[in-house]
């Protein structure tokens, strides 16, 4: 059992490498391509939800919204959902970025830079979730900064040395 254990361990990139690699997919899965999908979902779960038709109509008690107001709607959703393509546009390329350098390139240290550096556009979401979203969503970006300071941290003090790898 020992020797079946030790050979899947040694094929196996270091612990902080995984991490890294599981943010990349996560950046293009969860928070890139569900965007796509499901724009409105993933507006509320980043903690600045759309509005919807009815907020944007002059009067909200009427029975039927006029052909302006229905234009008007359509233009702002239409805006909401560009933002909104453009943040996960911007997720799935950072999440494309960490797969690289930590599948194909196998470079430690800029897997380690690129996943440190991921701390300022998390920390920009959380300034713009607490200015202008559901203050309390803001909480789940702090988690993403220490994700990225921990993460990439400890791929750029521990290079090769990880000492939470068992080594065979």
């Amino acid at each position: 059992m020992a020797t079946t254990s030790r050979n899947l361990f040694q094929h196996l990139p270091p612990p902080a490498e995984c991490l890294a690699i599981l943010i990349g997919t996560a950046e293009v899965t969860i928070f890139g391509l569900a965007g796509f999908s499901n724009p409105s979902q993933w507006a509320e779960g980043f903690g600045i939800p759309t509005l919807p038709p009815s907020k944007t109509q002059q009067h909200p008690g009427a029975i039927e919204a006029s052909s302006a107001e229905k234009d008007k709607d359509n233009k702002v959703q239409d805006a909401q959902k560009a933002l909104i393509a453009a943040c996960a546009a911007r997720n799935i390329e950072k999440g494309i970025l960490l797969l690289t350098l930590g599948l194909v390139v196998r470079d430690r240290k800029a897997l380690g830079i690129a996943t440190v550096l991921g701390v300022f556009t998390t920390a920009t979401d959380y300034l713009v979730v607490k200015w202008y979203g559901v203050k309390e969503a803001a909480f789940g970006h702090v988690i993403g900064m220490m994700n990225s300071l921990l993460v990439g941290g400890s791929l750029l003090y521990w290079q090769r040395n990880d000492p939470w790898w068992w080594k065979a």
